[in-house]
């Protein structure tokens, strides 16, 4: 009789270091007092005792005994480092001169920016690191490994700005500045940091800025020049993937080191070190990203596997790849490039064999790689869905088409940038290789995927959907009808969850308060209605975000908070929304594309009363509850049920909520997304 599952130890290894890891971060939040990590203790006792009690097999207790250590290194390693990114010496808002040594370097609409490492502030060393904004004549010239020095007023930040945990948190950036001027700096030399600059100045003195941006993308998974919109594009389509140096590259690479090398006809073990020396090169130009290291790892114990005549088992190979990186880095687990690349990885692992089985009468190229495609596809949805709050149907079909193509292109970039870099000279044929990257790139670009993605699903369809994943694997032993039985199952509870989402609230009105670095949002959800009011400030495509979190796409009407510049930052916001409200005093605003422009001081939306105050402030009446929204510098309303503004202004209300960082009971900032829901009567549900 076939065992249900074969347990790899390894995999139970990483996955206690990595909710370890995942617990840190609620300890932080939460401030639970690192005391309680203690509790483990007993516990651990408790199943080794019983453990002990129904088997002698010494194993058995010393891998309980582990998993234990590891989960305890995980939990106290993750608050380490989360402690002590939130606290610093530094007064925020301060001057001070600073001395640092530049570790990276790139491109912003505007300008530059570098980010520095080994930090002196007026003479004394901080921990930490610091991204600096420059202005377009910012001082001397600096690149990766110059030691720089300038005077600035410096920004802390936050460690969960708007309640998530900050992007910056796996770089340990800390601190953030602008300097336009009077920057000093003195040549240094950083080995990776200056492969890194040499070959992204080959593809910006070659190509132009939008290709070469996506190229040194491609070649080294830095995506900080890609412009934005083309980066939710790539997203949108669902191969945004191809950004996050992984198993793709590090395989394509080694491929074509190990068919070079093997014409030298030198021994298995020269031909294996000097792939794998490459391979960490290579990684190591990428900056060591979370992602290429658990690709480069997961190669490594497949060449030494095969050296050793000993049987590769991927999924033990994934899990000490995770161990490795989180033992290394903890805070890997939070990004996102990390998260996709491994639940990819394991999901091919899973997967792949069953899912190509339907596929068998084709050519075993393309069967495979329809396998290989859905797997990666199902592995990162709960992924998409988490950070982005949506998926594509789209990247089903453009990870089959689409990425085979880029793979080839990904090929042909990297062998003419590799010849580039060795002999300058060559680099003039780098606008010519660059054609098909261009070709492939340009029809992408050009074809809209925002129809594309899927929202609704919710935070609780994650776990039933690892369920299906792990029913409709080949690493379970389950008879065909418990597989269906399983899958059919959470089809139902996902079905039934998106509907809930979608058309919630089936009664009443239900009102999302959000914000994001200079300016808010607030959705109003009504009977499948979706009404969202903006303040200036605001990036579009975190709107967009926002609206594929709460299962808004379609928008009933858009409402614009601010002067004829804000309203301006919209225009080509891709919603699909016809009815834009702007306050009458802009009446030179434009129409954008179908979209119709109402210039009404009060209007009626669903049987929701508006009326703007000025071209700031904003009152609605949904229902029996009184909403005001102000983004001005005062509150022109004496009293109101939920009061949303970043004013300290006087108003007579029960909820007052903040958009920014204030001294109020209810802070986005601090706190996150509120949701009320309204009836009769108004109450915070979130």
């Amino acid at each position: 009789m076939k065992r249900l599952i074969n347990i790899r130890i390894p995999l139970i290894f990483a996955s206690a270091l990595s909710a370890g890891v995942a617990l840190s971060r609620l300890f932080i939040y939460f401030d639970i007092n690192s005391f309680y990590i203690i509790a483990v203790v007993p516990i651990t006792a408790l199943i080794i005792a019983v453990t002990a009690l129904f088997t002698k097999n010494p194993i058995k207790i010393i891998t309980v005994l582990l998993t234990a250590l590891f989960l305890v290194s995980g939990l106290t390693s993750g608050c380490i480092k989360l402690r002590n990114y939130g606290t610093s010496e530094i007064v925020d808002g301060a001057s001070y001169t600073v001395s640092a040594v530049v570790c990276e370097k790139g491109e912003t609409s505007e300008s530059e920016y570098i980010i520095l490492k080994n930090l002196r502030a007026d003479g004394e060393k901080i921990d930490g690191k610091m991204i600096v904004y420059l202005g377009k004549a910012y001082g001397d010239f600096c690149e990766t490994g110059y030691r720089v020095e300038f005077k600035a007023e410096i920004s802390r930040k936050d460690l969960f700005p708007y309640g998530k945990l900050n992007n910056y948190v796996q770089k340990n950036v800390k601190y953030g500045c602008y300097v336009s001027n009077n920057l000093k700096a003195e040549y240094g030399y950083s080995f990776f940091g200056s492969i890194r600059s040499h070959i992204r100045d080959i593809l910006y003195n070659n190509l132009d800025g939008g290709t070469a941006a996506i190229a040194f993308a491609m070649l080294t998974g830095s995506t900080q020049d890609v412009d934005e919109g083309a980066m939710e594009n790539f997203r949108y389509g669902g191969i945004a993937h191809v950004f996050a140096v992984s198993g793709l590259h590090i395989g394509i690479i080694y491929a074509a080191i190990y068919t070079i090398l093997k014409k030298f006809r030198l021994n298995k073990y020269a031909v294996a070190l000097l792939c794998l020396s490459v391979l960490y090169f290579y990684a190591g130009i990428c900056g060591f990203t979370p992602s290429s290291l658990r690709a480069v790892v997961m190669c490594t114990v497949s060449v030494l596997a095969k050296l050793t005549h000993k049987k590769y088992d991927s999924l033990n190979a994934l899990s000490l790849s995770v161990i490795i990186i989180l033992l290394l880095t903890p805070l890997s687990l939070f990004s996102v490039g990390f998260q996709l690349s491994v639940c990819a990885a394991g999901s091919i692992i899973l997967l792949s064999k069953n899912i190509s089985r339907p596929f068998k009468k084709l050519p075993r190229n393309i069967s495979g790689a329809i396998g290989v495609s859905l797997s990666a596809q199902a592995g990162t949805m709960p992924v998409m869905l988490s950070c982005f709050g949506y998926l594509s149907w789209a990247g089903l079909i453009m990870n089959i088409i689409i990425l085979p193509l880029l793979s080839a292109v990904f090929v042909i970039i990297f062998i003419s940038t590799l010849i580039a870099s060795v002999i300058p000279p060559v680099a003039v044929i780098l606008p010519y290789t660059a054609l098909p990257l261009q070709a492939v790139v340009s029809v992408f670009l050009g074809t809209s995927f925002e129809k594309a993605i899927i929202s609704g699903f919710g935070a609780a369809a994650l776990l039933p959907f690892y369920i299906a994943v792990l029913a409709l694997s080949d690493k379970i032993n389950l008879k065909l009808k418990y597989r269906l039985t399983a899958v059919t199952c959470v089809a139902v509870f996902v079905f039934v969850n998106v509907v809930s989402n979608v058309f919630a609230p089936f009664s009443g009105y239900r009102i999302i308060v959000s914000a994001n670095y200079g300016g808010g949002e607030v959705l109003i959800k009504s009977k499948g209605e979706n009404i969202l009011i903006v303040t200036e400030n605001l990036s579009p495509e975190k709107t967009q975000s926002m609206l594929n979190e709460y299962y808004a796409l379609d928008l009933t009407a858009l409402i614009i908070l601010g002067g004829e510049n804000c309203v301006s930052s919209y225009d080509g916001f891709a919603l699909n929304c016809k009815n834009l409200y702007i306050y009458y005093g802009y009446i030179n605003v434009q129409p954008y594309k179908n979209c119709t422009v109402n210039y009404e001081s009060e209007f009626n939306i669903k049987g929701i009363e508006f009326a703007f105050a000025d071209g700031y402030s904003l009152n609605a009446k949904c229902g029996n509850t009184k909403v005001a929204v102000c983004a001005g510098e005062y509150v022109p309303f004496e009293n109101c049920d939920l009061l949303v503004t970043d004013s300290d202004g006087k108003c007579d209300s029960p909820y007052r909520v903040s958009f920014e960082n204030r001294n109020c009971e209810y802070c986005i900032y601090d706190c996150g997304d509120l949701i009320f829901d309204c009836g009769n009567e108004i109450r915070l549900k979130k």
